[in-house]
């Protein structure tokens, strides 16, 4: 795969690596590996979803918010199914009557078999909570949080003051409206790569960063890509999912072996 140039300009190299290898043939590994799992991993694009609840998710910003706090301790299809699920226990999508309901109420429609979340409780908080806050703040709409030119900082800023996200979230909410639903945000270089188990495990292990803490993995994913780090989100952690696993790695089947340090007694014990 030919890397455009905007994909080859010159950053500082990783100072760490032992091999000092060329930032740019460590890039073009990566995009050729990106180029491989095409959508196998994207939660909209893949098979993850049904198409109905996709489909909602992804046309209407407030169920796509809610998705994106609902993504937590379960698996992915789960969380971001939870919005169109909802929807039909409810009979409605109504953001004034979602924050007008009483928490034991909300609670007990989530955890109806089978139950929606795995955390009831606190995911009902959280919806409640938003609906509040979006109807208060963005007159009703997600989509105002993002709009009208919003840098990447501001829309991560934003989307942090909703119970249930985190940095980690709000960055990941940044790149899924970037990647996956087309909205132009033009400072690309302030959308990071997620602060993920899988992604910590790879940077520790290729000496892309010596220590797992959110500001390393951050600035590794700056230097490995700093036009567009959070691109880099979806193949590492696809690398990290099915090949370097936290124990047994599959070495030679990754695309990272020939620039990797193989620090693999790191890593292991690293948790969401």
């Amino acid at each position: 795969m030919v890397a455009t140039r905007t994909e080859v300009q010159e950053v500082q190299p990783i100072s760490s690596h032992k091999n000092n290898y060329d930032l740019n043939f460590m890039r073009q590994k990566i995009f050729a590996y990106e180029k491989t799992i095409k959508d196998d991993f994207n939660i909209f694009k893949g098979d993850l979803l049904e198409r109905e609840a996709c489909s909602f998710v992804t046309s209407n910003m407030n169920a796509f918010l809610f998705g994106l706090i609902s993504d937590s301790s379960v698996k992915a299809e789960i969380a971001w199914s939870l919005p169109y699920r909802l929807k039909e226990r409810l009979h409605h999508f109504d953001l004034n009557k979602i924050a007008n309901m009483d928490i034991d109420e909300l609670t007990g429609i989530i955890k109806e078999k089978p139950a929606l979340h795995r955390y009831p409780l606190n995911i009902a908080k959280y919806l409640k909570a938003a609906a509040e806050l979006l109807i208060s703040k963005y007159e009703s709409n997600a989509s105002n949080i993002w709009a009208n030119g919003a840098s990447a900082a501001e829309i991560v800023s934003r989307l942090e003051e909703f119970k249930g996200i985190s940095h980690k979230k709000a960055a990941l909410g940044s790149l899924l409206l970037v990647r996956d639903l087309g909205i132009d945000i033009k400072d690309k270089e302030n959308i990071n790569i997620a602060y993920d188990i899988h992604i910590r495990r790879i940077c520790l292990r290729a000496g892309f960063c010596s220590q797992d803490t959110i500001e390393d993995v951050t600035m590794a994913g700056k230097r490995l890509l700093p036009e567009f780090p959070g691109r880099l989100t979806s193949s590492f952690w696809a690398i990290g999912r099915d090949i370097c696993r936290p124990t047994n790695p599959l070495c030679s089947e990754c695309p990272l072996d020939d620039v990797c340090e193989h620090n693999l007694s790191l890593g292991e014990d690293i948790h969401a």
